[in-house]
């Protein structure tokens, strides 16, 4: 298996820049024991949710079903361990460990993934028990699925480090795994973000469409929305980023920052917020998201 999956390394990875297309992170999963159709939907929509501000598509295959001749922008080996179901939920599980790993060589992270299903359904337990059917598979799917999204950010990012909140953190509470909401923290979602910046650029369409999805999440968890408003329209703590019922200029709204960077920097001390700084691309991103409210 391994001398395969090597293999699909080197079919996969050098396809990048022979299509104008843009080409999707492939995730290639196999489960011990194979869940619900409902489960592994959740499983995937949560991942996606996760990871949509980074602008890429996301495919699943099968390791079974591989050709060879995938193009990827980025791709990770995940295997489910244990019962990925939520029958039989009576019977405690006995092992404890950790709820998922990424396969390590020396210091290099490989693109190899494992997700405990087991003690994941141990933890999450009682609460499934009191969940109907339904609910108990879309819960318990979606629990795994940020697991996965954890994993994908020690691959991507290429680190054995975690983050200090959010899906980067080192330990997830039941809480944060039943939670409807969890995503990465701002410091992380822009670490993950510049790890895949050498993909973006070899991708035509990437590095000419700026994302709205991810200007929504920087402008927010960056706190610009807690000082110019939700959709840059001023509050009385900072101006307006556009004048009324014009489009957002890049370069405009770079010289504006640029100009201001001294007086947001002691505004956003004093309310405790990070300093304010973004790079062109997300600024961006940051653009087409203001520019999407008209």
């Amino acid at each position: 298996m391994k001398y395969f999956l090597c293999c699909l390394g080197l079919a996969v990875l050098p396809a990048w820049g022979q299509s104008s297309a843009v080409a999707p992170v492939l995730l290639f999963t196999h489960f011990e024991q194979r869940p619900s159709q409902a489960v592994v939907d959740s499983i995937q929509r949560e991942v996606a949710r996760i990871m949509a501000p980074l602008g890429f598509p996301f495919e699943w295959l099968s390791v079974d079903g591989v050709r060879g001749d995938e193009m990827a922008s980025e791709l990770a080996v995940v295997t489910f361990r244990g019962n990925c179901g939520i029958a039989n939920l009576f019977t405690p599980a006995t092992d404890s460990g950790p709820l998922g790993f990424t396969h390590m060589s020396g210091d290099a992270v490989l693109p190899f993934a494992e997700v405990d299903c087991e003690r994941v359904r141990e933890l999450l337990r009682k609460d499934l028990l009191h969940m109907r059917t339904e609910d108990g598979e879309a819960a318990f799917g979606r629990a795994l699925g940020r697991v996965l999204a954890h994993e994908l950010f020690h691959i991507f990012v290429g680190t054995k480090h975690h983050g200090s909140g959010g899906v980067a953190e080192s330990a997830f509470t039941r809480g944060e795994l039943l939670s409807d909401q969890f995503q990465f923290s701002t410091r992380d979602f822009r670490l993950l973000r510049a790890s895949l910046q050498p993909a973006r650029r070899q991708n035509s369409r990437l590095r000419s469409a700026a994302s709205p999805l991810s200007g929504r999440f920087i402008f927010e968890e960056s706190g610009c929305a807690s000082c110019h408003g939700t959709a840059g329209e001023g509050t009385p703590s900072a101006p307006a980023l556009h004048a009324a019922r014009k489009l957002v200029d890049a370069k405009s709204l770079t010289a504006k920052l640029a100009k201001d960077v001294m007086s947001m920097y002691r505004h956003a001390k004093t309310v405790w917020l990070p300093p304010p700084a973004l790079d062109d691309d997300e600024i961006a991103d940051v653009v087409s998201f203001l520019n999407g409210w008209y």
